[in-house]
């Protein structure tokens, strides 16, 4: 890969550099299912679809996907921000759907805070639309 750069599957042992590089990003941070034992039973359920970019051994980049069966989910998509715009993002999005799609996933969301607008600029110059019929409801 360009610039010395792996896509990696996520390790464990990467858990705690994954949560830092999270809390330290606007628009991102750690939420009640951030915690070590959640991110790690979440990896456990989708072992080939939770990823990290790599630059010499430094994590500078993740993406979580989720397949429940029947819809693929993508989460904690990030990057270093001295490392944004240089296309890292992008890399990773493509690679978590096509993991996503050869478990089987047929439709793929993703969710993002209504006060995060590079997010969604982001998401929406690779051709991901905005879902204005639905809602999002929570128990917590």
């Amino acid at each position: 890969m360009a610039d010395n750069c792996i896509i990696d599957i996520a390790a464990i042992n990467d858990i705690e550099m994954m949560r830092e590089l999270w809390a330290s990003l606007p628009g991102l941070g750690l939420g009640p299912g951030d915690d070590k034992a959640a991110i790690t039973g979440f990896m456990e359920r989708n072992p080939h679809t939770c990823l990290v970019l790599r630059k010499n051994r430094q994590i500078i980049g993740t993406v979580l996907g989720g397949f429940d069966g029947r819809r693929g989910y993508v989460y904690h998509l990030a990057v270093r921000q001295n490392y944004q715009r240089n296309g890292y993002g992008t890399l990773l999005l493509e690679n978590v759907v096509q993991a996503l799609k050869h478990e089987g996933a047929g439709k793929i969301h993703l969710l993002v805070f209504r006060d995060n607008s590079a997010a969604q600029s982001f998401y929406t110059a690779r051709g991901w639309h905005l879902r204005e019929d639905i809602n999002i409801f929570s128990m917590i």
